[in-house]
């Protein structure tokens, strides 16, 4: 081995499993530490996951408020800018050792909490290092490159005059511009991600959308979170008749926009999830059933009635969960032609690609297409095959991951 990797730090703003990206952090940090890795895991925000500790993983959380949480906006305003306080704690652990050569430092979060102070630390040029983008905060002062005011995917160049005039945020034009005061803290002070030299994407489409605003040296790999480890015995498509819709009842998740197309299809649209938009999509189809939030194992029985997955998100996203466990239970998947979603499916073989969500368009089309239950089993049966033969599971991750580290 060229270059031993011994010790890994894990960063992130959270100690504990709040959505997709805290959850890799957290399982990778458990599946290092069952592999003989010295493993640390650096956190802003308490609590901490108990996992964590009792397999042996070294865990320093600041206890630190969140920029959402923080009662004194000044206070979240100053922190969110630069927390000089956690940048200096997190140069002392990273050098706590005698051994730093074989040290790696893995970045998964940093704008909530941690802020962008700790950029100089990762990347100075005695560390090895790489981050993470499990979104799209190194460009995009909002995260997502979407334009919440309009509903659509933003195409301004991040940070350009254009992008800085335009309100796009989700609640008001003084958010905008705070974010934009903090892109460019980050940008000409963190120097992120100008001083990036290794960075992990978890989709083709992070590539696409993100190389422009890296350096040209910066090195890129492409490590896809883990997904489905445990098979299952494929879904009876056609013995089924309701479309499913998994996730938050929200504009940008398409939710009215499923409920008003599989209205014009003539099928059954199932949601399970909850949000702001229950009424309005009730409104939109009386014939739409909302189960609201149910724990994993029950999103995946309840998927077991499901023709198909249907994921309208208006936004590039980066690589969703929900399809993948879907066509990993054989199930055909609706999805967009323009998000990350479509990397995996195949077009007519697995399922459906949409060009987008306007009334009596393809996505009504594509709906009406498996209303054909042959059809749709053909195409579920196929996603399954494929899915396992190359399965997205936590080993497969570790051991791409492990090699990125002994890359860097």
């Amino acid at each position: 081995m060229d270059n031993p990797v011994r010790r890994i730090v894990i960063v992130s703003d959270y100690g504990d499993v709040r959505g997709g990206l805290e959850k890799v952090a957290i399982e990778s940090a458990l599946g290092l530490r069952a592999a003989g890795m010295d493993v640390v895991f650096f956190c802003g925000v308490a609590p901490v996951d108990p996992r964590l500790e009792k397999t042996g993983v070294k865990v320093v959380c600041l206890g630190l408020t969140d920029i959402a949480s923080n009662p004194s906006r000044v206070n979240a305003m100053r922190t969110g800018l630069w927390n000089p306080a956690a940048a200096q704690r997190l140069n002392e652990v990273v050098r706590n050792t005698d051994d730093l050569s074989g040290t790696v430092v893995h970045v998964h979060g940093w704008t909530k909490s941690l802020s962008s102070a700790i950029g100089p630390v990762v990347t100075a040029q005695d560390l090895r290092h790489v981050f993470t983008m499990h979104e799209y905060f190194f460009a995009c002062p909002n995260g997502g490159f979407f334009d919440y005011q309009k509903n659509t995917i933003c195409r301004r160049v991040a940070m350009s005059r254009d992008c800085i005039l335009t309100n796009c945020d989700s609640r008001h034009a003084s958010h905008k511009a705070f974010r934009v005061l903090r892109q460019a803290v980050q940008k000409n002070i963190g120097k992120l991600p100008k001083n990036v030299r290794n960075v992990i994407r978890i989709s083709a489409l992070q590539n696409e959308v993100m190389r422009p605003y890296f350096d040209d040296k910066t090195k890129f790999f492409h490590v896809p979170n883990p997904a489905v480890s445990t098979q299952r015995a494929a879904v009876d498509v056609e013995g089924n008749d309701e479309f499913h819709f998994v996730g938050r009842l929200v504009e940008t998740k398409g939710a009215v926009d499923f409920a008003k197309a599989a209205q014009a299809a003539g099928v059954k649209p199932v949601f399970i999830g909850d949000g702001p938009q229950r009424e309005e999509i009730r409104n939109a189809n009386p014939d739409a059933r909302i189960l609201g939030w149910q724990d994993p194992d029950q999103v995946l029985e309840l998927l077991r009635n499901a023709r198909a997955l249907v994921f309208p998100s208006l936004w590039y996203e980066c690589q969703p969960l929900v399809p993948l466990e879907a066509i990993a239970l054989g199930i055909p998947v609706v999805c967009g032609d323009w998000g990350a979603a479509r990397e995996c499916i195949a077009d007519g073989e697995t399922g459906l690609l949409i060009s987008s969500v306007a009334p009596n368009g393809d996505f009504t089309s594509a709906l009406k297409r498996l209303s054909d239950a042959k059809y749709a089993a053909k195409l579920g049966a196929e996603a399954y095959r494929r899915y396992w033969q190359d399965p997205l599971t936590m080993d497969r991750h570790l051991t791409t991951l492990t090699d990125v580290y002994r890359q860097v």
